[in-house]
């Protein structure tokens, strides 16, 4: 591949469409788009690197790089290109959880460096830590969690950026906000498998039942059916087993006029923005345009 006339590269591996990755850095980029470059592990090639290393790179979710067997490559835009870190879940374990690793490995996790972690996420965030001219968390309390694993990552050169909603999003909650709602909770079915489990599918049915409330599990739909869905429902009720960054499904409930009931898991919740829910919808608007003016101090 040849150079680009983009400004920025955008490497991010997130798999599902409609998940909450792909859904905030679709709407961080919304307002640039014509100045973004996105390109996947697979195609992404040395020869495409050199030719481009006057963009700055846009690094999300990597987490495919041994997959797709791309870490001398990868290693290569962390030693000679001038690169951001989106840093949407754990990517310093291969598990992307303290939690995850403790149920699949049995032993606690000490990613990247200790004797638990993986060498290439070590090597990764050797050179994040040393060559990285700004990393974006979702959460306060996910970048304490960073801070506890990566102490050499420069925190002064990082800030909060939260979940963030497009302008389409945006419009289909004030579109269904003001919805009739029922005598229900809905409960996320997730997509199966570990993700169901970490995002405590059964932990929200086993609190339903004991607490006598009417419940249904939400399929995975289109976005905009499942919003318009989940807008006609009392609350939702959200309890991850994991840490969960920021997760979008409680704060689309919020704008939905939903009741919310989650645990403390879920790491923005201490946040100003979501304590004093008249802030909320104001704070996320931003968002999007408080990455870019970031951006384009570096």
């Amino acid at each position: 591949m040849m150079t680009v006339n983009q400004k920025y590269i955008v490497l991010d591996d997130s798999l599902v469409k409609n998940g909450g990755t792909y859904l905030t850095l679709d709407s961080i980029l919304e307002s640039r788009n014509e100045d973004c470059f996105t390109i996947s592990f697979s195609t992404l090639t040395k020869n495409f690197i050199d030719s481009n290393k006057d963009k700055l790179w846009i690094l999300g979710n990597v987490m495919k790089v041994v997959a797709e067997n791309k870490t001398e490559e990868l290693f290569k835009i962390l030693e000679e290109c001038k690169f951001i870190k989106l840093e949407f879940d754990y990517n310093f374990c291969p598990y992307r959880s303290e939690f995850g690793h403790e149920v699949f490995k049995k032993q606690k996790c000490e990613c990247p460096h200790g004797t638990s972690g993986d060498s290439v996420l070590s090597k990764m965030y050797d050179l994040i830590a040393l060559n990285c001219k700004h990393s974006f968390f979702m959460s306060e309390r996910q970048r304490a969690v960073y801070s506890a694993h990566l102490p050499m990552l420069d925190f002064s050169k990082s800030s909060i950026l939260s979940s963030c909603f497009s302008k389409y999003s945006l419009e289909l909650f004030e579109k269904y906000k003001n919805n009739a709602k029922n005598d229900k909770y809905a409960i996320l079915e997730g997509y199966g498998g570990f993700h169901s489990f970490a995002k405590g599918v059964k932990e929200a049915k086993d609190f339903c039942e004991a607490n006598n409330f009417k419940f249904d599990v939400l399929p995975n739909q289109d976005y905009e059916k499942h919003i318009e869905t989940l807008s006609y429902y009392k609350g939702l009720i959200f309890t991850p087993v994991i840490h969960d960054t920021c997760p979008r499904c409680i704060i689309e409930a919020r704008l939905l006029n939903l009741e919310v009931i989650c645990n403390n898991n879920c790491q923005h919740i201490y946040e100003f923005w979501w304590k004093d829910k008249s802030k909320t919808l104001d704070y996320l608007k931003e968002r999007p345009n408080y990455f870019w003016s970031i951006i384009d101090t570096l």
